[in-house]
């Protein structure tokens, strides 16, 4: 059975092999992370328009937030929503650093009709493809789609839905609600061409956010 000599190492020695383990670690310092306005260029595979990029950058601004790398792939999602009806499945969401109230992440799924708002969350509702309302916390965009999906009813009309759960923030609830719709926007119409929907040809690159009813 052969013997391994092992030799003590120098004070000298270790204090450069802790240096280097320091420096390879992986450890990402706060200089080192990525800024909102960088990710909001690729956020989503770079769908944002540049209304939705502004108020993508003013909903997070101050925030410590990365988008992780298995987020944003609209075509691998599309895909997904394609195949598993009525489940919400997570598109692209960025992930707090310091909290996970600080994040964001948007869903899409299916439905037969359109949804009712709710009075208790003082949903409000706003003039966007063929329903949008946000409570600003919490905001949905139905959008209908004649696209072939294979595990829904061709003979029953369905909806695209987009969802996006926001961030705890200090702003007006009435402004963070026409953040999250002005981000939420250009990410469906995006989706929806990507799925096939023939009603994505006919929505506006940038819609008009007007409320249209207010919560009671």
């Amino acid at each position: 059975m052969a013997i391994r000599k092992t030799y003590p190492l120098t004070a000298a020695v270790l204090s450069l092999l802790a240096m280097v383990a320091t420096g390879c670690s992986g450890g990402e310092g706060e200089d080192d992370r990525p800024r909102v306005p960088d990710i909001a260029k690729k956020f989503c595979d770079s769908s944002l328009t540049p209304p939705a990029t502004r108020a993508f950058e003013k909903l997070l601004a101050g925030k410590n937030v990365k988008e992780p790398t298995s987020s944003g792939k609209l075509t691998k999602a599309a895909h997904d929503v394609k195949q598993v009806p009525r489940d919400d499945l997570t598109a692209c969401e960025v992930m707090g650093y310091d909290s996970v109230r600080d994040g964001v992440d948007i869903r899409f799924g299916w439905s037969y009709g359109l949804v009712t708002p709710s009075r208790k969350y003082r949903d409000a509702s706003f003039s966007v493809a063929d329903q949008a309302f946000s409570n600003g916390r919490l905001t949905y965009i139905l959008l209908k789609c004649s696209a072939s999906v294979p595990k829904l009813d061709p003979d029953e009309k369905h909806y695209l839905v987009a969802s996006l759960n926001g961030p705890d923030s200090d702003l007006p609830v009435a402004e963070r609600r026409k953040l999250h719709i002005s981000i939420l926007y250009p990410v469906l119409r995006k989706m929806a061409g990507i799925i096939g929907c023939k009603e994505a040809a006919a929505l506006p690159a940038t819609p008009s956010i007007k409320k249209t009813t207010a919560p009671k």
